[in-house]
């Protein structure tokens, strides 16, 4: 059976348990939490030396990289699905342009996050200066996700949700433990609210929910 390690605090690990669930593709969860270091043990430091989350272990096969791991399964097991056509070009490319996308862009919401939860738990320095910039590269993030992503569309790359959305969503979503303020971006906050309520995508959120009661016990996600 397919091995799956993630911590279930990392955004790019709920995306790819979302797909896996999704499609219904048997899988066994290894949780490990990366604030205690457990990726950076011995024993899965053999499995992968750069110490990243996920990963997913397909036999004697080990696949790293969040998108690079949703478009394997699809592909290796030849799965028909909205997510990523396997039989539409146009679309894959589509996809497959929103996730290029996504690592310099969407991602930069982390940054927001670490400074103003996590900085402050560890006792780091935050310096005023950047965490300005970073609050303007967010919403940066946010006005291009109102003005293109998602202009005249449900989801990112069309009718249906997609790889896209659903790793922008989890990308978005660490947001509201700082207690974001998505309403200021209407088309955006419709469309995060359409994904997270997809129940796969929902669940793998189960334990950072938990966090966001004692954060953010207001927010609009928590049902």
């Amino acid at each position: 059976m397919i091995k799956l390690y993630i911590d279930w605090i990392s955004q790019p690990s709920r995306a790819v348990k979302a797909v896996l669930d999704i499609l219904k593709v048997p899988h066994e969860v290894k949780a490990l939490k990366i604030q205690f270091d457990e990726h950076k043990s011995p024993e899965f430091t053999a499995i992968h030396p750069l110490q990243q989350l996920p990963l997913l272990q397909d036999g004697d096969f080990t696949v790293a990289e969040s998108h690079n791991i949703m478009r394997y399964i699809i592909k290796q097991r030849n799965i028909s699905t909205n997510l990523y056509p396997l039989t539409d070009i146009r679309q894959q490319t589509r996809i497959d342009q929103y996730l290029d996308y996504h690592h310099t862009n969407t991602r930069r919401c982390l940054h927001l996050y670490h400074s103003v939860l996590i900085s402050p738990i560890k006792g780091e320095k935050v310096i005023p200066e950047v965490l300005e910039k970073e609050k303007q590269d967010v919403a940066k993030v946010f006005q291009y996700f109102e003005n293109n992503w998602l202009k005249g569309r449900n989801y990112i790359c069309g009718d249906q949700a997609t790889l896209a959305d659903i790793s922008a969503c989890c990308e978005m979503m660490q947001l509201d433990l700082i207690k974001f303020d998505f309403q200021k971006y209407p088309i955006t906050n419709a469309w995060l609210n359409r994904v997270i309520r997809i129940p796969e995508v929902y669940q793998a959120h189960h334990v950072a929910f938990k966090i966001i009661k004692k954060q953010n016990p207001s927010s609009q996600f928590l049902k």
